[in-house]
């Protein structure tokens, strides 16, 4: 970073990790949240998946990989506390990782049976998307997922931790939830409050599409770099 002429990152958070703890000068920054194809997003929504929630069924998704980091013990544990106070749900794990064997065994030791299934690596996330009700990313470090931007992009609302850059990507009770990372027992009342209360729950999702559709553009994220690009070498040709 201190060698570029210009250093890109998609978050003040991470910004700052370079500035404080590695002396970059500010200057040399420029933050720019990244770019999505929505359309081909949209497309892939439409196609359907061979998975269907169960009859009656509320769906809790998770997407992204089986690693220590993305929290995913915490969520099951937070999921054993949610079976006590409310029925009528089941939780989607897609992906697929390391913790994958180790995961599945917490969730059998807690009992969670049948209300947690573990998907493995898919193709058909954004169908599986467009069929949950809930998303939800308890990671304990995080830069910018694209799992969050594929969620609000289908309409979804979204539970993440306040772990790195998710904080810059959600607005606590307007987009989705925050809660501190392996805190368990607030993932449990952030995920219940969205399970009892339909018309909040629509409304984060909808709020979070409609940030989405304004802050993921594709067109804007390369123009921005575009532009860099264009600010260096005319800097370097004076």
């Amino acid at each position: 970073a201190m060698a570029a002429d210009c250093t890109i990152v998609a978050n003040n958070w991470l910004k700052e990790i370079l500035i404080q703890e590695f002396g970059v000068e500010e200057a040399q920054l420029k933050v720019f949240h990244y770019g999505y194809d929505i359309a081909s997003f949209f497309k892939r929504m439409q196609t359907p998946s061979k998975i269907h929630p169960p009859v009656g069924q509320q769906v809790i998704i998770y997407t992204g990989r089986l690693a220590e980091i993305k929290g995913i013990h915490h969520l099951l544990t937070a999921l054993s506390e949610l079976k006590k106070i409310k029925k009528g749900w089941v939780c989607w794990i897609v992906g697929d990782g390391d913790q994958k064997a180790e995961l599945k065994a917490q969730s059998r030791a807690l009992g969670l049976g049948k209300r947690v299934l573990f998907l493995g690596n898919r193709n058909d996330v954004p169908a599986l998307l467009s069929l949950a009700n809930i998303f939800v990313l308890p990671s304990l470090i995080e830069n910018q997922p694209l799992s969050v931007i594929e969620a609000q992009i289908a309409k979804k609302p979204v539970i993440v931790s306040d772990a790195g850059g998710l904080p810059e990507m959600v607005q606590h009770g307007s987009t989705g939830l925050i809660s501190p990372a392996g805190n368990t027992t607030l993932l449990c009342k952030n995920l219940y409050d969205l399970l009892i209360n339909a018309t909040y729950r629509d409304k984060l999702g909808a709020n979070a599409q409609e940030w989405a559709l304004k802050h993921w553009s594709q067109k804007d994220a390369v123009q921005k770099v575009l532009e860099v690009y264009e600010n260096v070498l005319s800097y370097k040709d004076c």
